[in-house]
């Protein structure tokens, strides 16, 4: 009911979120009902990534169809990234400079139409995730000079197994055997998706050294995004508008250092039509979206259902740059949704005390 506390799974209370919240895109209403946009817990300021008193980051429950709904458009959504981002001609840091240029303000000026703002509690939660993704940008954008797109794709899709090791101490999810199966026979059939197409496969040890590292700044922008999303009540709106800003911070100093006023002339024609994608669609919908997942699907399921999106990435390519399609990349895909759809039907394991099927939100 509205206006009324509800009980937390580690003792206290959860305020009911406030109404002046408003909507997120489309499906703004059935996300506000979850119960994620509104005041921090229990009314009070928070520190930098909270946790409750347990040690356990708890799930928020919700509709079983809704949060699996929203991952599938975020897949989607990040599925368009790499065959859209291909269209520009700019270099891919002069891009990325632009890309956190535009969603940055929109963000803050959707907020400001909202009734809301920055928060300074959110400023500082989203300053080592947010720096963690800007640097991560400048990690893949070096790499792909001395490494094949091929090499790096299949590297990231290694994360899922990566973040297997971490949910147990850091969530308190309960991984079985079941589960680090699927996950390890998607990982393959993501690797099968990337290296079927053939391409070449060539890197440096700088190039290994650059795409591993890239590999681990985006995991540990997931990994912040997510412990912050279990700790406290934080509108997904907002949270990305503190990523978008610190993303930008990171990512305009070496921007400026390594590329010439050459480079940010050639960004001009369609480029601004690619960038506006790559910035709205991709960016502020799809990680808006998957950082309202975090607070209802457990890490190590979300990782793996976003290897979704090389089926999607895959799909696009071939309609977009007639890249071909081998029967590899098919066997591959099958390999993913199959693994997804058996991890879906796992029961969850998470250590917290489940809320009642009928609590208000």
């Amino acid at each position: 009911m509205r206006g009324s506390d509800r009980a937390a799974p580690w003792g206290g209370s959860i305020p009911e979120p406030s109404s002046r919240g408003g909507a997120i895109f489309v499906v703004a209403p059935a996300i506000g009902r979850a119960g994620d946009i509104g005041d921090p817990l229990n009314g009070a300021r928070t520190s930098l990534l909270p946790r409750p008193a347990d040690g356990v980051m708890p799930v928020r429950p919700t509709s079983a169809a809704l949060p699996l709904v929203i991952m599938g458009l975020v897949v989607i959504s990040w599925g368009m990234g790499p065959p859209i981002a291909k269209l520009l001609s700019a270099p891919p840091m002069v891009s990325a400079v632009i890309r956190f240029g535009m969603s940055t303000p929109f963000l803050l000026a959707v907020l400001a139409l909202r009734g809301r703002w920055l928060s300074r509690r959110v400023f500082w939660q989203t300053m080592l995730p947010g720096l963690s993704f800007g640097i991560n940008m400048v990690f893949v954008f070096a790499a792909v000079q001395e490494v094949t797109i091929s090499v790096m794709s299949v590297m990231m899709a290694l994360q899922p197994a990566m973040l297997l090791a971490v949910v147990g101490p850091l969530f308190g999810d309960r991984v079985g055997f079941r589960q680090i199966a699927f996950t390890m026979l998607g990982v393959g059939g993501a690797v099968g998706v990337i290296a079927g197409a053939g391409g070449d496969f060539r890197a440096s040890p700088f190039g290994l050294f650059l795409t591993a590292m890239s590999v681990l700044t985006f995991t540990v922008y997931f990994v912040l995004t997510r412990m912050a999303r279990s700790a406290s009540a934080v509108d997904p709106m907002e949270w990305m508008a503190g990523i978008n800003f610190w993303s930008l911070i990171a990512a305009i100093p070496p921007t400026l250092l390594w590329v010439s006023p050459e480079g940010w002339r050639e960004f001009g024609g369609y480029d601004w039509l690619w960038i506006v994608i790559v910035a709205f669609v991709t960016g502020v919908f799809g990680h808006v979206l998957m950082t309202w997942c975090h607070a209802h699907i457990e890490v190590a399921r979300s990782s793996l259902y976003v290897l979704a999106m090389h089926i999607v990435a895959v799909g696009l390519a071939w309609m977009i740059h007639a890249e071909p399609v081998t029967l590899t990349q098919f066997a591959g895909g099958a390999v993913v949704l199959f693994s997804v759809a058996m991890v879906i039907r796992t029961p969850t394991n998470s250590r917290r005390e489940p809320e009642p099927a009928g609590t208000a939100r």
